[in-house]
């Protein structure tokens, strides 16, 4: 697993797909994953602190996490298939077991934003990515 950074979103207002954009943390490597309006916006609210005056389905996740005292560790972005990322939440229970929950990466992203948890990505989904674009 390659640990990534938020680097940019880019939201538009003349199409219904947004961007947001992945690099490595501590590398040159990056890529785009074009995502919807709604996870777009949660993104962006969520990297500049605005807060919905009712739980948003974002929120719930993490409440529901909290409220079953277990923490979100990580995302993970494990695959891409037909030019669909899949993604996994790294969740930690109350009794100290690791779980995946199978995601979306968009979701997962901005679970990870609101959080300040990792985002990851598989060495061979930045390759398939990588030689996808070449």
């Amino acid at each position: 697993m390659v640990e990534m950074e938020l680097r940019e979103i880019q939201i538009s207002h003349v199409t219904p797909m947004h961007i947001v954009v992945l690099e490595e943390k501590d590398g040159d490597r990056g890529f785009p994953i074009y995502i919807g309006q709604h996870e777009a916006k949660a993104a962006d609210d969520a990297i500049f602190g605005r807060r919905a005056p009712r739980p948003m389905t974002h929120d719930l996740i993490l409440n529901v996490l909290e409220g079953l005292e277990a923490t979100l560790e990580g995302v993970l972005v494990d695959a891409l298939d037909n030019d669909t990322f899949h993604g996994k939440l790294l969740v930690r229970t109350s009794a100290g077991k690791h779980i995946k929950i199978d995601t979306r990466p968009s979701d997962a992203i901005v679970l990870a934003t609101k959080v300040g948890a990792p985002i990851y990505v598989a060495e061979e989904v930045i390759e398939q990515v990588l030689q996808n674009d070449e």
